[in-house]
Order: C-alpha cells, then structure tokens, then sequence
C-alpha cells in the first residue's frame, strides 16, 4: 500500500487521518465493489443545478446563432424550417423541404449521419396530421399513432449518428383563421402532449415553440401556416437553446 501526503492540499491532521484510515479500510475489499460505489456517489446530483448553470455562463454574451454553432447544430424538417435558412445557423447546417412527413427521414437518415452533428434539431407535424386532406395512408391519425411511428425513425438516424443529440421541435399551432384549411389542425396541443412524453421517455429534447404563433404572429404569412424573419428565427433559436440546456448537452 502507498500513502501519499496530503500536507500540500491543506488538509488538517484529523482529516489526513480520516483518509488514510479509510483507505486501510478498503483494503482487502472486492475492487469491482468499490467501483461502484464510486460510481454511485458521481451519480448523485448534490449539485447538479449550480453545475449546470454555471457551465452555461460561458455563453453569456454570445448571439443565440454563436451559441447554437458551438454545439453545431443542425436542423431538419418541413417547409416552416426554411425560415432558418435564413438565421445565423452554419451554412449547410439546415434541410428543410416542403410537403414532407417524418417517412423523409428514411432517405435522409445516411445524409444525417455525415453531418456528425452535436445537436440535430427535427421538426415536422402539420404535414403528417394532413395538410389539406387527410390519407390514412401517408399520415397518422393521433399523435399516440405519430409517436409510436416516430420511434423507427429515430432509431434509425442513432444507428447513422449514435453520439448526435436528438431535438424534436413542438408543433406551432396556426393562425386560428387557418384551421378553416385544415380542422385537424385544432389537435395540435393533444399531438404536442404526446411528442412531448415521447421524447422524456425515449432520451431526446423537447423543444418548446408553441409561443411562436401568439408572440410573433406578425411574422407569419397570409397562410396562417408559414413564417419568416430574423425575430421569429432568434425566438426559435432561443428555445433550442433553453432545450440544450434542459439537455444539460455540452460542448
């Protein structure tokens, strides 16, 4: 057995006897034992909340788009994701395409994992409640039914980028005068409750941009559905981030 001293450190003579009687105390001790209750005692969050936020002060300062690029995040979804084209986000660093359901991910899962993203942001919805006509056979009928569907794509993209942190963005309701278009777009909320307990049970972030119709609804179009500019782009910024931290992702 070595003992090292411990006079350096500042350690009193009572506590460097605590010490060394504890280590005599392990001696003999199965090794896989004591293994884990170190693990144990790391796993206990004492201070877990100070921790956290003194890790994310280091972001103090920065524009919500810096703070995004240091995590290199990426974000993929249906036509609303075009307006982040236009954000601060990295070039190259959102797919966005029209008309898609969360079935696009299948061809894009290999693309996806080339990217080796830090945070991958997805966000889907209104197409796959049904944009203009409901088909039970290319959308869902309840969110439940979305969910469950879901799991399959995101295990795919894990098997393509297994150390990306998987975001789901909420689904923003529309503008009420746009229901008229679509009535099923009145469950949004119940399709959000279930993507929301999906992604606490299944390891991945909640992104929660609901706000985004009632606190910028000037930024959206004469649809009711889309929405473009820098503010309502920072506003969805900036609960990716609040997500990220959630996440308690680092860099």
């Amino acid at each position: 057995m070595v003992l090292l001293s411990a006079c350096s450190s500042g350690a009193s003579r009572s506590e460097v006897e605590q010490g060394i009687g504890y280590i005599i105390s392990q001696e003999g001790k199965d090794v896989s034992e004591i293994e884990k209750a170190i693990l144990e005692q790391k796993l206990v969050p004492v201070s877990e909340d100070v921790e956290a936020e003194d890790y994310y002060e280091r972001f103090e300062g920065m524009g919500i788009w810096e703070k995004l690029n240091s995590f290199n995040t990426y974000v993929a979804g249906d036509s609303r994701v075009e307006t982040l084209l236009y954000s601060g986000l990295t070039d190259g660093h959102v797919k966005a395409e029209k008309s898609t359901t969360i079935k696009v991910l299948e061809e894009w899962a290999e693309e996806i994992g080339s990217w080796n993203a830090g945070v991958l942001v997805l966000s889907f919805g209104l197409n796959d409640m049904g944009m203009y006509a409901f088909d039970p056979d290319n959308y869902w009928e309840t969110g439940e039914d979305y969910v469950e569907a879901y799991k399959y794509y995101i295990d795919l993209i894990r098997e393509y980028s297994p150390d990306t942190k998987i975001m789901i963005t909420s689904i923003m309701p529309v503008q009420d005068f746009a229901i008229e278009t679509q009535e099923r777009w009145a469950a949004v909320p119940q399709w959000n409750a279930a993507i929301k307990e999906f992604c606490a049970s299944y390891g991945l972030g909640y992104v929660d941009a609901d706000f985004i119709t009632t606190d910028y609804a000037d930024s959206f179009i004469d649809d009711g559905v889309h929405f473009y500019g820098q503010e309502v782009n920072d506003a969805w910024g900036e609960a990716i981030f609040e997500a990220i931290k959630e996440m308690r992702i680092e860099v």
